[in-house]
Protein backbone atom coordinates (compact mmCIF):
# COMPACT_ATOMS: atom_id res chain seq x y z
CA UNK A 1 0.00 0.00 0.00
CA UNK A 2 2.96 2.28 0.97
CA UNK A 3 4.01 2.26 -2.86
CA UNK A 4 1.17 2.20 -4.24
CA UNK A 5 0.71 5.66 -2.38
CA UNK A 6 3.82 6.97 -3.22
CA UNK A 7 3.29 6.39 -6.74
CA UNK A 8 -0.15 7.75 -6.29
CA UNK A 9 1.79 11.05 -4.67
CA UNK A 10 4.34 11.29 -7.55
CA UNK A 11 1.93 11.13 -10.32
CA UNK A 12 -0.38 13.95 -8.54
CA UNK A 13 2.52 16.26 -8.15
CA UNK A 14 3.70 15.82 -11.67
CA UNK A 15 -0.05 16.39 -13.15
CA UNK A 16 -0.14 19.79 -10.54
CA UNK A 17 2.56 20.87 -11.61
CA UNK A 18 1.54 20.24 -15.51
CA UNK A 19 -1.68 21.97 -15.12
CA UNK A 20 0.18 24.38 -13.39
CA UNK A 21 2.44 25.07 -16.23
CA UNK A 22 -0.13 24.75 -18.75
CA UNK A 23 -2.38 27.53 -16.10
CA UNK A 24 0.79 30.03 -16.75
CA UNK A 25 1.27 29.76 -20.12
CA UNK A 26 -2.68 30.49 -20.87
CA UNK A 27 -2.11 33.61 -18.11
CA UNK A 28 0.89 34.83 -19.98
CA UNK A 29 -1.36 34.57 -23.18
CA UNK A 30 -4.29 36.39 -22.04
CA UNK A 31 -1.68 39.32 -20.81
CA UNK A 32 0.40 39.50 -23.47
CA UNK A 33 -2.33 39.10 -26.00
CA UNK A 34 0.12 37.07 -27.66
CA UNK A 35 -0.21 33.41 -28.84
CA UNK A 36 3.47 33.20 -29.04
CA UNK A 37 5.33 34.32 -25.61
CA UNK A 38 8.68 32.83 -26.34
CA UNK A 39 10.05 30.87 -29.05
CA UNK A 40 9.91 27.46 -27.16
CA UNK A 41 6.34 27.81 -27.65
CA UNK A 42 6.33 26.97 -30.98
CA UNK A 43 9.86 27.31 -32.68
CA UNK A 44 8.63 26.76 -36.32
CA UNK A 45 5.89 29.36 -36.20
CA UNK A 46 7.94 31.48 -34.07
CA UNK A 47 11.26 31.45 -36.84
CA UNK A 48 8.85 32.32 -39.20
CA UNK A 49 7.74 35.32 -37.30
CA UNK A 50 11.63 36.24 -36.94
CA UNK A 51 12.10 36.26 -40.74
CA UNK A 52 8.67 38.28 -41.57
CA UNK A 53 10.07 40.49 -39.10
CA UNK A 54 12.81 40.67 -40.33
CA UNK A 55 11.36 41.66 -43.80
CA UNK A 56 9.21 44.50 -41.70
CA UNK A 57 12.63 46.10 -40.38
CA UNK A 58 14.87 46.12 -44.11
CA UNK A 59 11.27 47.64 -45.52
CA UNK A 60 11.37 50.62 -42.97
CA UNK A 61 14.83 51.10 -44.08
CA UNK A 62 14.30 51.27 -47.45
CA UNK A 63 11.13 53.94 -46.17
CA UNK A 64 14.04 56.20 -44.05
CA UNK A 65 16.03 56.08 -46.94
CA UNK A 66 13.30 57.45 -49.22
CA UNK A 67 12.07 60.03 -46.65
CA UNK A 68 15.61 61.17 -46.30
CA UNK A 69 16.29 61.09 -50.26
CA UNK A 70 13.59 63.11 -50.98
CA UNK A 71 14.25 66.31 -48.81
CA UNK A 72 17.76 66.35 -51.01
CA UNK A 73 15.57 65.76 -54.20
CA UNK A 74 13.05 68.44 -52.87
CA UNK A 75 15.93 70.92 -52.58
CA UNK A 76 17.46 70.02 -55.72
CA UNK A 77 14.68 70.21 -58.02
CA UNK A 78 13.88 73.95 -56.47
CA UNK A 79 17.25 75.06 -56.70
CA UNK A 80 17.00 73.69 -60.81
CA UNK A 81 13.62 75.72 -60.69
CA UNK A 82 15.24 78.75 -59.45
CA UNK A 83 18.38 78.44 -61.46
CA UNK A 84 15.58 78.40 -64.47
CA UNK A 85 14.18 81.44 -63.38
CA UNK A 86 17.73 83.02 -63.26
CA UNK A 87 18.29 81.90 -66.58
CA UNK A 88 15.21 83.03 -67.67
CA UNK A 89 16.27 86.77 -66.54
CA UNK A 90 19.33 86.65 -67.66
CA UNK A 91 17.90 85.49 -71.80
CA UNK A 92 15.05 88.62 -71.22
CA UNK A 93 17.65 91.24 -70.42
CA UNK A 94 20.20 89.79 -73.20
CA UNK A 95 17.28 90.42 -75.59
CA UNK A 96 16.64 93.81 -74.24
CA UNK A 97 20.22 94.74 -74.62
CA UNK A 98 20.78 93.47 -78.00
CA UNK A 99 18.32 96.48 -78.87
CA UNK A 100 19.58 99.60 -80.03
CA UNK A 101 17.09 101.50 -77.67
CA UNK A 102 18.57 100.10 -75.18
CA UNK A 103 22.02 100.97 -75.75
CA UNK A 104 22.08 103.90 -73.19
CA UNK A 105 21.17 101.78 -70.63
CA UNK A 106 23.72 98.80 -70.83
CA UNK A 107 25.73 99.31 -67.71
CA UNK A 108 22.58 99.33 -65.78
CA UNK A 109 21.36 96.20 -67.45
CA UNK A 110 25.01 94.61 -66.84
CA UNK A 111 24.30 95.27 -62.92
CA UNK A 112 21.17 93.34 -62.91
CA UNK A 113 23.25 90.21 -64.70
CA UNK A 114 26.01 90.53 -61.89
CA UNK A 115 22.86 89.63 -59.14
CA UNK A 116 21.86 86.76 -61.65
CA UNK A 117 25.20 85.62 -61.37
CA UNK A 118 25.67 85.75 -57.76
CA UNK A 119 22.31 84.22 -56.90
CA UNK A 120 22.90 81.69 -59.89
CA UNK A 121 26.30 80.98 -57.82
CA UNK A 122 24.23 80.88 -53.94
CA UNK A 123 22.11 78.61 -55.79
CA UNK A 124 24.51 76.44 -56.65
CA UNK A 125 26.26 76.42 -53.87
CA UNK A 126 22.92 75.35 -51.78
CA UNK A 127 22.98 73.42 -48.72
CA UNK A 128 20.46 71.26 -46.71
CA UNK A 129 19.43 71.72 -42.90
CA UNK A 130 22.88 69.82 -42.05
CA UNK A 131 24.95 72.54 -44.12
CA UNK A 132 25.90 69.59 -46.64
CA UNK A 133 26.28 70.96 -50.10
CA UNK A 134 23.33 69.70 -52.50
CA UNK A 135 25.85 70.03 -55.97
CA UNK A 136 29.29 69.37 -54.37
CA UNK A 137 29.03 65.49 -55.41
CA UNK A 138 30.64 63.53 -52.91
CA UNK A 139 32.00 66.51 -51.32
CA UNK A 140 29.65 67.68 -49.29
CA UNK A 141 31.42 69.21 -46.84
CA UNK A 142 32.79 71.84 -48.62
CA UNK A 143 31.58 74.32 -51.67
CA UNK A 144 31.46 72.65 -55.08
CA UNK A 145 31.98 76.11 -56.16
CA UNK A 146 34.58 78.98 -55.67
CA UNK A 147 35.56 82.43 -57.62
CA UNK A 148 39.54 82.23 -58.46
CA UNK A 149 41.51 85.79 -58.53
CA UNK A 150 40.08 87.03 -61.68
CA UNK A 151 36.88 86.30 -61.15
CA UNK A 152 35.98 83.31 -62.74
CA UNK A 153 32.92 80.96 -61.08
CA UNK A 154 35.03 77.65 -60.61
CA UNK A 155 33.32 73.91 -60.02
CA UNK A 156 35.76 72.45 -57.28
CA UNK A 157 33.35 69.38 -56.15
CA UNK A 158 33.33 66.18 -58.01
CA UNK A 159 31.06 64.41 -60.17
CA UNK A 160 30.45 61.60 -57.62
CA UNK A 161 26.68 60.28 -57.82
CA UNK A 162 25.05 59.75 -54.26
CA UNK A 163 22.18 56.81 -54.59
CA UNK A 164 20.79 54.78 -51.84
CA UNK A 165 18.64 51.55 -51.95
CA UNK A 166 14.92 51.43 -51.79
CA UNK A 167 14.57 48.07 -52.38
CA UNK A 168 16.48 44.64 -52.37
CA UNK A 169 17.09 45.66 -56.46
CA UNK A 170 16.28 48.87 -56.72
CA UNK A 171 18.30 52.49 -56.15
CA UNK A 172 17.36 55.66 -56.04
CA UNK A 173 19.63 58.83 -57.53
CA UNK A 174 19.04 61.49 -54.42
CA UNK A 175 20.97 64.26 -56.53
CA UNK A 176 22.54 66.35 -59.62
CA UNK A 177 26.27 66.85 -59.38
CA UNK A 178 26.64 70.88 -59.82
CA UNK A 179 29.30 69.79 -62.96
CA UNK A 180 26.48 68.45 -65.12
CA UNK A 181 23.73 70.76 -63.28
CA UNK A 182 26.08 74.68 -64.22
CA UNK A 183 28.65 73.43 -66.40
CA UNK A 184 27.27 71.01 -69.06
CA UNK A 185 25.18 73.39 -71.03
CA UNK A 186 25.14 72.54 -74.72
CA UNK A 187 26.85 75.48 -76.55
CA UNK A 188 25.69 76.58 -79.89
CA UNK A 189 29.45 76.09 -81.26
CA UNK A 190 29.48 72.50 -80.16
CA UNK A 191 30.40 71.09 -76.68
CA UNK A 192 29.28 72.37 -73.56
CA UNK A 193 29.68 75.64 -71.75
CA UNK A 194 29.19 76.75 -67.97
CA UNK A 195 26.26 78.97 -67.41
CA UNK A 196 28.47 80.74 -65.24
CA UNK A 197 30.93 81.74 -68.05
CA UNK A 198 27.67 83.01 -70.06
CA UNK A 199 27.11 85.70 -67.76
CA UNK A 200 30.21 86.68 -66.80
CA UNK A 201 30.77 87.34 -71.26
CA UNK A 202 27.17 89.26 -70.60
CA UNK A 203 28.90 91.39 -67.71
CA UNK A 204 32.15 91.93 -69.79
CA UNK A 205 30.06 93.01 -72.92
CA UNK A 206 27.46 95.08 -71.46
CA UNK A 207 29.90 96.80 -69.21
CA UNK A 208 32.17 97.51 -72.55
CA UNK A 209 29.23 98.82 -74.23
CA UNK A 210 28.62 96.04 -76.78
CA UNK A 211 25.85 93.64 -77.33
CA UNK A 212 27.18 92.08 -80.73
CA UNK A 213 27.91 88.37 -79.18
CA UNK A 214 26.01 87.99 -76.37
CA UNK A 215 25.44 84.88 -75.58
CA UNK A 216 21.40 84.50 -76.18
CA UNK A 217 20.98 81.18 -78.11
CA UNK A 218 23.17 79.67 -74.96
CA UNK A 219 21.33 80.80 -72.32
CA UNK A 220 18.22 79.37 -74.02
CA UNK A 221 19.87 76.08 -74.15
CA UNK A 222 20.80 76.90 -70.56
CA UNK A 223 16.85 77.22 -69.87
CA UNK A 224 16.20 73.79 -71.32
CA UNK A 225 19.33 72.10 -69.74
CA UNK A 226 17.99 73.40 -66.59
CA UNK A 227 13.98 72.05 -67.27
CA UNK A 228 15.41 68.52 -68.17
CA UNK A 229 17.63 68.56 -64.67
CA UNK A 230 14.39 69.21 -63.25
CA UNK A 231 13.03 66.12 -65.14
CA UNK A 232 15.34 63.74 -64.06
CA UNK A 233 15.15 65.27 -60.53
CA UNK A 234 11.39 64.51 -61.36
CA UNK A 235 11.62 61.28 -62.21
CA UNK A 236 13.52 60.21 -59.52
CA UNK A 237 11.06 61.72 -56.62
CA UNK A 238 8.19 60.01 -58.93
CA UNK A 239 10.08 56.59 -58.47
CA UNK A 240 10.35 57.57 -54.70
CA UNK A 241 6.71 58.28 -54.15
CA UNK A 242 5.68 54.66 -56.02
CA UNK A 243 8.10 52.92 -54.00
CA UNK A 244 7.07 54.30 -50.55
CA UNK A 245 3.55 53.36 -51.78
CA UNK A 246 4.46 49.56 -52.21
CA UNK A 247 6.30 49.24 -49.22
CA UNK A 248 4.08 50.84 -47.21
CA UNK A 249 1.21 48.42 -48.75
CA UNK A 250 3.57 45.30 -48.18
CA UNK A 251 3.93 46.82 -44.66
CA UNK A 252 0.62 46.47 -43.70
CA UNK A 253 0.30 43.17 -45.45
CA UNK A 254 3.28 42.12 -42.88
CA UNK A 255 1.91 43.14 -39.89
CA UNK A 256 -1.47 41.46 -40.65
CA UNK A 257 0.57 38.41 -41.07
CA UNK A 258 2.73 38.69 -38.07
CA UNK A 259 -0.09 39.40 -36.13
CA UNK A 260 -2.05 36.05 -37.65
CA UNK A 261 0.68 34.31 -36.27
CA UNK A 262 1.51 35.75 -33.12
CA UNK A 263 -2.04 37.25 -31.84
CA UNK A 264 -3.65 35.47 -29.31
CA UNK A 265 -7.57 33.69 -30.08
CA UNK A 266 -8.20 35.56 -26.68
CA UNK A 267 -11.59 33.89 -26.21
CA UNK A 268 -10.39 30.49 -27.03
CA UNK A 269 -7.78 31.10 -24.71
CA UNK A 270 -9.77 32.45 -22.31
CA UNK A 271 -12.19 29.12 -22.72
CA UNK A 272 -8.80 26.93 -21.96
CA UNK A 273 -8.02 28.80 -19.26
CA UNK A 274 -11.02 28.17 -17.30
CA UNK A 275 -11.15 24.25 -18.44
CA UNK A 276 -7.55 23.81 -17.00
CA UNK A 277 -8.37 25.52 -13.97
CA UNK A 278 -11.47 23.29 -13.09
CA UNK A 279 -9.45 20.60 -14.13
CA UNK A 280 -6.78 21.61 -11.43
CA UNK A 281 -9.69 21.95 -8.56
CA UNK A 282 -11.57 18.93 -9.88
CA UNK A 283 -7.42 16.74 -9.41
CA UNK A 284 -7.05 18.29 -6.03
CA UNK A 285 -9.96 17.26 -4.91
CA UNK A 286 -9.69 13.91 -5.91
CA UNK A 287 -6.14 14.23 -4.52
CA UNK A 288 -7.37 15.20 -1.18
CA UNK A 289 -9.81 12.49 -1.16
CA UNK A 290 -8.19 9.79 -2.27
CA UNK A 291 -5.19 10.51 0.12
CA UNK A 292 -7.50 10.95 3.09
CA UNK A 293 -9.01 6.90 2.26
CA UNK A 294 -5.11 5.88 2.18
CA UNK A 295 -4.78 7.42 5.32
CA UNK A 296 -7.86 5.53 6.66
CA UNK A 297 -6.21 2.54 5.36
CA UNK A 298 -3.12 2.78 7.10
CA UNK A 299 -5.18 3.54 10.47
CA UNK A 300 -7.17 0.14 9.95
Amino acid sequence: MQVSTKIFNKQSVETFSELTAQIQKKQEQVASGKELTKPSDDPVKAARVMVVKEQRAQNDQFLRNIDISYVKLSLTESALEQATNLATRAYELGIQARSDTNAGGRTALAIEIKGVLEGMRDLANATDASGRSIFGGFQVGSLPFTVDDAGTTKFVGDRGTHTVRISSSMELQTAVDGSTAFERVPAEAGGFTSVFSMLDSMVADLEAGSASDLPIDDLKNAISHFADQRAIVGSQMNKADNQRTLLENRNLILIENIGDMEDADLSKIVTDLQNLLVNKEVAQKAFSMISQLSLFDMIA
